[in-house]
């Protein structure tokens, strides 16, 4: 990442526009509050108001600035001021809420993540890429707008919740078609585009639109207490860089990706290998693995995921002696399809923009720790082998976190070389001793799942059958009492920190064979 173009002088000019600008911004949320006071608007209506009309002004900052270190200042002002406002209480009618399933009304961070969505495309795209900062602000200014004014303005929109936040399919369909509308509109008729927007059909502009309409939909969905003003902007300015910036082939590629992964995504919710949130988590995955990666950085994933799968309903009835001690079901969710593969979808992108061949190495080491631990649990659950407590060998009942088989320990071999393998026929030959570091890194990696599970991962007490269990409620939805661990290390976190495990791994035994 360049950040150069922030110790650019900057010219009397641009302080004057943005610091009005910055009295813009700051008399429209202050005019919004008044009026919503006098006018009895709800908060959230007030909310959405203030996004698009800030929204709106952010579409000129870019143009008319010739550098970028005002608009990194004003961004990070608001981000750390917002910040203070909603943990301080103020500006109730700018902040609003979301509405949960669980809890109601809850406090949403979009106001926080708004302008820092605005400061990370300005670090990473100025000064080369202005149009994507500008499509990517007003995809979120006016299509993730939409999508709540539409849900919200239905008296009986067809609601669906994924992690916590209602929607509804005719707010995602509003937002579908708003994201496409913008990105169509500035790619034809953005007035400062340069040669290549200026040579891009209407067919093109539209096929582009179309695929990143899908994605920020997507993400929009997925999005919770406010993330979705980080997650839409970011998800958009990624489809853009891509699409701008690579031939029709590779172009053609994302698009029967993003195909692909919706159909691989549907067909394993209807198997019930996933819920609804880990449909949609998999489907940006799937997108960004195979449509930027294609089969050399699909198939290894593909692996892993139906044969994780598969282990999980071979396993559901042994491990359902289980179900009240673990955290998870075998149905994965957002959480733990972003925990095994979320780090191996960054190293992707990552390698996107670098090239650097040993990431794809570090992509197969943290999908090897992944299925290590896989299988280490859905084949150990199958036997009658008692386990042994990893920190002190004592024998612990089985399904007790941190508890290690022989049986265990083999299978996460086996899954780590499996995915090994997978990668293999697109090794550079002179990397052949990479496979086995790959398959060992993966089952040190199980073992530092096992530790973590053991010791700092949070366990409960269930307060009516005295059982210690991995979830917060349990009897009859009764709420725990943790005994031990730390309440954010949660399964979730144990799984990733295991694939990041893998990675370190990997770097280490790479040093030892140099």
């Amino acid at each position: 990442m360049n950040l150069s173009h922030l110790l650019e002088p900057v010219p009397a000019r641009d302080w004057l526009i943005i610091l009005g600008l910055f009295a813009g911004i700051v008399m429209l949320i202050g005019a919004s509050e008044i009026f919503r006071r006098m006018m009895q608007w709800s908060e959230e209506f007030n909310r959405k108001l203030v996004h698009i009309l800030v929204g709106l002004l952010m579409f000129f900052i870019p143009i008319l600035l010739q550098t970028s270190l005002p608009m990194a200042l004003i961004a990070a002002f608001f981000t750390l001021a917002n910040l203070i406002a909603l943990q301080k209480g103020w500006l109730k009618g700018m902040h609003g809420a979301r509405h949960s399933l669980s809890s109601g009304s809850k406090r949403s961070y979009g106001t926080v993540f708004y302008p820092f969505s605005f400061l990370i495309l300005v670090l990473l795209c100025w000064p080369d890429h202005v149009v994507i900062i500008i499509a990517s602000m007003m995809v979120l200014a006016l299509g993730d707008a939409a999508a709540a004014i539409v849900g919200e303005s239905l008296s009986q929109p067809h609601e669906y919740v994924l992690i916590a936040d209602r929607k509804s399919r005719e707010g995602s369909l509003a937002m579908f078609l708003v994201s496409g509308a913008v990105i169509f509109l500035i790619l034809k008729f953005y007035p400062f585009r340069d040669h290549q927007l200026a040579a891009l059909s209407p067919p093109a502009a539209l096929w582009f639109a179309l695929l990143v309409a899908a994605i920020t939909t997507a993400s929009e969905a997925l999005g919770s207490k406010g993330s979705d003003n980080l997650s839409v902007p970011l998800s958009t300015a990624l489809v853009l860089y891509f699409v701008l910036n690579h031939d029709s082939a590779a172009i053609r590629q994302f698009t029967l990706g993003t195909v692909l992964g919706g159909l691989a995504a549907l067909i394993s919710y209807r198997l019930r290998f996933l819920t609804a949130s880990g449909a949609v988590a998999t489907f940006l995955l799937a997108a960004v693995i195979f449509g930027f990666g294609g089969w050399k950085w699909t198939l290894p994933i593909l692996a892993f995921f139906v044969l994780s799968s598969l282990l999980s309903k071979i396993g559901k009835t042994a491990k359902s002696r289980y179900d009240l001690i673990f955290e998870k079901g075998s149905r994965r969710d957002y959480a733990q399809v972003l925990a095994n593969g979320g780090l191996a979808g960054m190293l992707m992108i990552l390698h996107m923009f670098t090239e650097n061949p040993y990431l794809y190495y570090y992509y197969l080491a943290a999908l090897a720790a992944a299925a290590a631990d896989t299988w280490a649990t859905e084949i150990g659950t199958l036997t009658r082998q008692q386990p042994r407590l990893i920190t002190s060998l004592r024998v612990v009942p089985a399904g007790t976190s941190g508890g290690i088989t022989l049986v265990g320990l083999l299978s996460a071999l086996a899954g780590a070389l499996v995915i090994g393998l997978s990668g293999q026929p697109f090794f550079n030959p002179i990397d052949a001793r990479i496979l086995p570091l790959i398959a060992l890194g993966g089952l040190l990696a199980s073992l530092v799942d096992s530790y973590l599970g053991a010791t700092l991962q949070a366990q409960y007490r269930c307060p009516v059958c005295q059982k210690i269990t991995e979830k917060t409620r349990h009897c009859a939805g009764n709420p725990t009492a943790r005994v031990s661990g730390w309440p954010w290390m949660n399964n979730d976190m144990v799984n990733f920190l295991n694939t990041l495990s893998g990675l370190g791994f990997l770097y280490l035994g790479m040093i030892l064979i140099r």
